[in-house]
């Protein structure tokens, strides 16, 4: 097992926030599912979902997260570094994302900005480049962005997507310190399982034809494929014996909290007791807000850190899903730095 090591580097801040409009899905899977409706909800324990009007962006959430925690925090253009975009739905094919962050918050130009394409596990490898970025440019905050509206891209007949997913966006103000403070980072990647969560057409394999926009077992080619056995699975079996193995190598299994991936509330659930993680040190936001890929871990973050962080605390975070890949950090977060999770307007 790789461990990625970096220290001397804090969060200033975590701002998120969840879309529009808010989906009762109680209410909406009656519509569709009538009475199976109800075992569909228990099975996942998502209650209610946040997705984003027609016409909102990816970059529209993150950029409004990113304006609130710089005006929160008096942070001047000139003061970022670098941006970084971790999201598998940008709002165009081309450019990035990070190119329209840098522009509308007037940002330097002679910056790095660049974005990730992750899905579920993208939040830790983004908050670990970042914090690359970070011993790098001392004098520099770096500005992590983190969201998807993975309800484009959703059928609204799919029983494996359409109870749990969800749109959101997250910004991450990182910052060098003078400190001894270590945060450890591992990855795991296991391609053979690169189609039980997809979407088939769009790439260069397949680009969009006309065909893709009708519906073939309750699904568009345009669509969220997934497989939710195989997720499942993989999270139970594979990822379950890596987070202990990633926890015996660092030597620090007294953690504080566990923020998970908002998979759904059951396999979290599940997880938290393979880890021997009591499921009251478990951060959730699933239940309330829904599945939004790997923002959920800044969203979960942002939604619970001002009730729950007393001290400076030790906290793994861990996201799970498409590639098949997995991404864990074990970081510090301080109780006197900025967490907000607000409704996009």
């Amino acid at each position: 097992m790789q461990i990625f090591k970096v220290n001397g580097v804090k969060i200033e801040g975590i701002s998120a926030c969840i879309p529009e409009l808010k989906i009762d899905n109680e209410t909406s899977l009656q519509e569709i599912y009538g009475a199976e409706s109800k075992s569909i909800i228990e099975s996942t324990g998502i209650k209610t979902r946040y997705i984003a009007k027609p016409g909102t962006t990816t970059s529209d959430l993150c950029l409004s997260c990113a304006k609130d925690i710089l005006n929160s925090k008096n942070v001047n253009p000139d003061e970022i570094g670098a941006v970084i975009f971790v999201t598998f739905t940008p709002d165009r094919i081309m450019p990035f994302n990070a190119a329209i962050i840098q522009q509308k918050l007037n940002l330097p130009k002679e910056i790095p900005s660049f974005d990730i394409n992750l899905a579920c596990s993208g939040y830790a490898y983004g908050l670990y480049i970042a914090s690359l970025f970070s011993k790098t440019l001392v004098n520099k905050k770096i500005l992590l962005l983190d969201g998807d509206i993975q309800s484009a891209y959703m059928s609204n007949k799919d029983k494996s997507t359409l109870p749990v997913m969800a749109d959101a966006g997250s910004a991450t103000l990182l910052s060098s310190e003078d400190s001894n403070n270590e945060w450890e980072f591992t990855f795991l990647t296991d391609g053979s399982g690169y189609d039980v969560l997809t979407v088939p057409s769009g790439g260069s394999e397949s680009p969009f034809k006309a065909e893709d926009l009708e519906f073939k077992n309750d699904r568009r080619n345009v669509d969220i494929y997934m497989d939710g056995f195989a997720i499942f699975k993989f999270v139970a079996s594979d990822v379950s014996k890596w987070l202990l193995r990633f926890l015996e190598s660092c030597d620090n299994r007294n953690i504080d909290f566990f923020v998970p991936h908002q998979a759904n509330m059951y396999m979290i659930k599940k997880l938290a007791k393979k880890l021997n993680i009591p499921w009251e040190n478990t951060w959730k936001s699933g239940d309330e807000v829904g599945n939004s890929a790997s923002a959920t871990v800044p969203v979960t973050i942002a939604k619970n850190a001002n009730e729950y962080l007393k001290n400076n605390s030790r906290v793994l975070i861990s996201g799970f899903g498409g590639g098949l890949s997995a991404s864990a950090g074990i970081i510090t977060l301080q109780n006197d730095a900025y967490y907000k999770l607000f409704q996009y307007k």
